[in-house]
Order: structure tokens, then sequence, then C-alpha cells
């Protein structure tokens, strides 16, 4: 039985570690060690079709998931179809407009981000582009803790377009890290093509 060690992580990284494993072996153990992580998997494991068994000792929650039938739902029904690089989504685009996510705590906001687009790297499906205005272009230059993130995106296919007046504004026109400098007629055009818009 493959084993993950998922202590120490927190979500979405156990759920996608999960589905990465499952991808090629039919039951895995994982362990967490928060409620969150543990709630998440179960749900994950309701969605997908698998058993799954929680056992606890102390404040670490092992979690077994099996596949119940052959022909598992989701991902994993075409597990050996799935390919090693994403494919990029012509039907979508992400559009940022602040470095943080939500409203309310900054730090919060920070790290909400940060998972964002980590996990986006790891969608089967990635978006064309990604569109950073106002503060969102703090994300591309220089000191953003998103930037290898976003480098990993850009070389799987995605564009990063960032505001060059916000740039501007901020003072970061010679900050810029990753993508290329747009302009407000390009990110009005790429909103009103875009089969679907994914707003932060």
């Amino acid at each position: 039985m493959y084993y993950v060690d998922a202590r120490g992580l927190v979500c979405p990284k156990p759920v996608i570690l999960a589905k990465k494993a499952l991808q090629e072996h039919r039951e895995i153990i994982i362990d967490v060690d928060n409620e969150m992580s543990c709630e998440n998997l179960q749900k994950m494991a309701g969605v997908m079709d698998l058993s799954c068994e929680v056992k606890a000792e102390g404040n670490v929650f092992s979690l077994t998931l099996k596949a119940c039938k052959d022909d598992m739902k989701t991902d994993l029904k075409e597990a050996d179809a799935v390919p090693v690089t994403p494919a990029v989504n012509q039907n979508y685009i992400v559009v940022l407009s602040s470095q943080f996510a939500g409203y309310g705590n900054d730090e919060l906001g920070a790290a909400l981000m940060k998972s964002f687009i980590y996990t986006l790297t790891e969608s089967e499906q990635l978006p064309e582009c990604m569109v950073f205005y106002n503060g969102g272009v703090h994300l591309t230059t220089t000191g953003s803790g998103v930037l290898e993130d976003l480098h990993r995106l850009e070389a799987e296919g995605v564009e990063i377009l960032s505001c060059g007046t916000c740039l501007n504004y901020y003072g970061l026109s010679d900050a810029l890290e990753v993508g290329k400098v747009t302009n407000m007629y390009e990110i009005v055009e790429r909103q009103r093509l875009a089969g679907k818009v994914i707003r932060i």
C-alpha cells in the first residue's frame, strides 16, 4: 500500500498529494495532523467514490483511501490519460486586482492568495492567461512570495500580464519579475473574449 506523509502541510496540499498518489495507486494511506485536512480528504473521497477509513492517534489522522470499483469517478477514471503537463484551457482567464485574497486580515489574505496560486499550478486545466492590475501587480514583482509558482505557470504556457499603468503608479516598473506588461485595452479585450473569468 502506498504511503503519503502530509503531516505539517495545510490544505490544499494534502488533497493534491492524495489525488496524485491515487492516479497510480488504487489504495493509499495518508497521514495529516490537522482536522481541516482530514475533513477535506474525507470530502474528496466522497466525490471520487473512494472508501475512507480514519484512525486518529493524538493529533495525527491516518486515512486509508481505496477505490470502491474499477470505474472510479473524476480524474481517476482515466488516470492513465492524465498528461504530465497540464493543458492550457482557452476557455478561462484569471484576474487578480489585489495581492490579497478576500477582505479582512491582510496576513490571512496573503496566505490564501499563495494557496490559490499554488493550487492553480496543480490544476489539470490551466487558464489561458492571468491578468494582474491595481495591487495585484505586487504579485508579479520583486519580493513577491508567489514568483516561483507564477514562473511555473508561465513555463506551462499561461500568459502572465501586468498592467503597465499600475506598475508605474506603485513605482514597480523596473521590478517586474515574471510575464509582460499590458494595458487596459488588452485587459478589457481578454475578459470580453474569455469563455469564463475568475476574479480574485
